[in-house]
């Protein structure tokens, strides 16, 4: 058998990415790379590549003013480094641009007529897309909403129906409102309807200021509503209850319409008809460079798409890569990308792996729990056939006899996008802002009492925010599962054979299910480019 020089076939691969789809040459390239397999996909993966596109990322908020925030340059520059490293590397590369409202805080400020902690002035966040509060602010007598009034399905439900507020003055008043069971939207919606002028909704976690969106801009629905941390929260319903106590929240934002885009990259080669999809979002909030959240995540497909380029997927399934634009304001990227494909297109997406968050400095090995084994979701189990990829992903850490624990499915990221939509999906994710526990830090090292990342949606994002340890085991289980999957999805297939109901979301029940983004889906939010 006559045997290429490595230094041939490194030449001739940059060359089959233009040609690999052009008849008898092309096939004939295809042959000539090597078959793709886990262990070799793998071995593949290395820190130095991972940290060259840190660097890179980093690099395009250092020149434009420290973010990656959607429509910003920093972002664009992002957009360009994947969709050219991705051309470049021979994938069928589009970019799908999109019109949004951006809106970024310009004050956010929160005062009380009695000390609060030892101040009379309270760290707040503003909601996206809340209402702007009147120049100065908005001003009222601070009332706390009860979060003991429970639903019909047993649990409280504070601020979320309109029974919460019965027999309450909240008539010209600001109403503090605990976070849980329904979007902010509704929170906000509610408190309006009742009378109040404006919301402060607390945290239901220790440590953390709360932060998410309204889901979109509607000053006829909503108050201006910002977000305090749970520590805070509890010290305003005490001075709530135990007199008058004013308040003043005073909300500013420059708003404007920009055009973005998601980045989608597949395979020339391979089954068209079934097609294993790995993403992560691109954008950064607006506040820092976002290198962990969700650089982490878009360099971890990227590197994938750069290695796998080099095996041949001939009687493979495809692979797709995607990078998503506005994740932060409320998976506006993947919602939009998702509900441009017909149903034959969406059939043809056997399955999708969600990166976000995957190189956290205090980390865990986390596996979205996506078959719901641990009970603990919020909208249950994903689609029939998510158990599956979830169990892929496990493989990988079994095989390195690694730790690893499920970690709330509940529709925080672009996967949400996908399962609303009958497609199975799991995902990896080191944390975010939750507390490490003792239990968690004897699994995984790293420090208990502190967050997964302490710099999470902050200036401090940054690549020394960075855990290589963590990336590098991230980025090879999902190496792992898209060689799996791409030889297969028989896994996934019998696990919807096996289903003997179908999931069912209907829009209603969405709608409540994203408390910890807030998120009543924004479809009027883009529209497409023409």
């Amino acid at each position: 058998m006559v045997r290429l020089s490595s230094t041939l076939l490194a030449t001739l691969l940059p060359l089959s990415a233009s040609i690999a789809s052009a008849g008898p040459i092309g096939d004939v390239i295809e042959l000539l790379k090597p078959k793709l397999t886990s262990k070799k996909l793998q071995g593949d993966i290395k820190v130095s590549a991972l940290k060259a596109h840190v660097n890179a990322f980093q690099s395009f908020a250092d020149k434009h003013n420290g973010t990656r925030f959607f429509g910003t340059p920093g972002y664009n520059a992002s957009v360009d480094y994947v969709y050219s490293q991705s051309k470049k590397a021979g994938y069928d590369v589009k970019k799908q641009s999109l019109e949004l409202l951006q809106s970024i805080v310009t004050v956010e400020t929160l005062s009380s007529s009695v000390p609060i902690n030892a101040s009379t002035t309270i760290p707040v966040h503003a909601l996206d897309y809340s209402p702007l509060s009147p120049a100065g602010g908005v001003s009222g007598a601070l009332i706390a909403i009860p979060d003991t009034v429970k639903g019909e399905n047993g649990t409280a439900t504070p601020g979320c129906e309109a029974g919460d507020f019965a027999g309450l003055d909240v008539t010209g008043k600001v109403a503090l409102i605990k976070r849980g069971a329904c979007p902010f939207a509704q929170k906000s919606q509610n408190a309006k309807a009742a009378g109040a002028v404006a919301a402060i909704i607390y945290n239901n976690l220790p440590g953390d200021p709360l932060q998410g969106t309204l889901g979109d801009v509607n000053d006829t629905a909503y108050v201006p509503t910002g977000g305090v941390t749970l520590e805070i929260g509890e010290l305003l319903v005490d001075a709530a209850s135990s007199g008058n106590i004013t308040v003043t929240l005073n909300l500013q934002f420059d708003r404007k319409n920009v055009w973005s885009s998601n980045v989608i990259a597949t395979s020339k080669t391979g089954n068209q008809n079934k097609i294993i999809m790995i993403g992560g979002h691109l954008d950064s909030v607006a506040a820092g460079p976002g290198i962990n959240d969700d650089g982490s995540g878009s360099i971890a497909v990227l590197e994938l798409a750069k290695q796998i380029a080099k095996y041949s997927l001939k009687n493979k399934n495809a692979v797709r890569f995607a990078w998503w634009t506005a994740e932060e304001e409320g998976l506006l990227g993947s919602d939009y990308y998702v509900s441009q494909l017909s149903d034959a297109e969406k059939k043809k997406i056997a399955l999708y792996i969600n990166l976000d968050m995957v190189a956290s400095p205090n980390y865990i090995l986390g596996i979205d729990d996506s078959d719901n084994s641990a009970g603990n979701n919020t909208i249950g189990a994903g689609p029939p056939g998510s158990g599956a990829v979830e169990a892929v992903l496990q493989q990988y850490f079994t095989s390195k006899k690694l730790p690893t624990v499920p970690t709330a499915f509940d529709g925080r990221s672009d996967y949400a996008s996908f399962i609303d939509n009958d497609i199975p999906a799991s995902g990896l994710f080191t944390g975010a802002e939750e507390i490490k526990t003792p239990e968690q830090a004897k699994l995984f090292g790293g420090k208990a009492g502190e967050a997964f990342d302490p710099n999470y949606h902050g200036p401090g994002d940054t690549k020394e925010n960075i855990n290589y340890v963590a990336f590098e085991h991230m980025v090879k289980a999902a190496a792992h599962a898209i060689a799996t999957f791409s030889e297969s999805t028989k896994l996934v297939d019998d696990q919807k054979n096996g289903a003997t109901t179908r999931r069912k979301r209907q829009t209603g029940e969405t709608s409540t299910l994203r408390d910890d983004l807030g998120v009543v889906r924004a479809k009027t939010n883009w529209k497409a480019s023409q």
